[in-house]
């Protein structure tokens, strides 16, 4: 005999796992603070290589004009200064909307995986009750 219920509970178990399986479950083992710490990492070396790279891309696109500004002035010592402070700039509000945006990442993964726990929870629960079910209408016909 089918159970609606069971079958409704394994068709949405199916569903998120072909959908979610390899991005959120992997992350179920990890801790809070390790997830972020991961993604941190991860985003202060992108921000980094991304402000390397736009800024040789500018040198490379002013260098005439810069090289006789600061043959001009002597400030070399004032721009490394000045490009040192826009990257610290740059680096802290990036860290800062990574730290946001995958905290509230993570509290989703975390929701979506205890839904998926307790989904499982209950359709082992039906399981055992059919097997128990069952055991019992064995029992009553004398078969072992």
């Amino acid at each position: 005999m089918l159970n609606n219920e069971k079958i409704s509970i394994m068709t949405k178990l199916a569903l998120y796992e072909q959908k979610n399986a390899k991005s959120e479950i992997k992350y179920s083992k990890y801790y809070r603070s390790d997830y972020l710490a991961i993604k941190m990492i991860k985003s202060f070396v992108a921000v980094t290589i991304a402000y390397a790279l736009m800024l040789a891309l500018w040198l490379m696109f002013s260098a005439d004009a810069f090289i006789g500004r600061l043959k001009t002035t002597n400030s070399f010592m004032a721009v490394v200064i000045l490009i040192v402070m826009f990257y610290i700039l740059i680096t802290v509000v990036y860290m800062i909307f990574t730290y946001i945006y995958y905290s509230k990442k993570f509290s989703a993964i975390r929701e979506n995986l205890n839904k998926y726990n307790g989904e499982l929870k209950v359709l082992h629960k039906i399981q055992e009750e059919e097997y128990d079910a069952i055991i019992n209408s064995m029992e009553e016909r004398g078969e072992e």
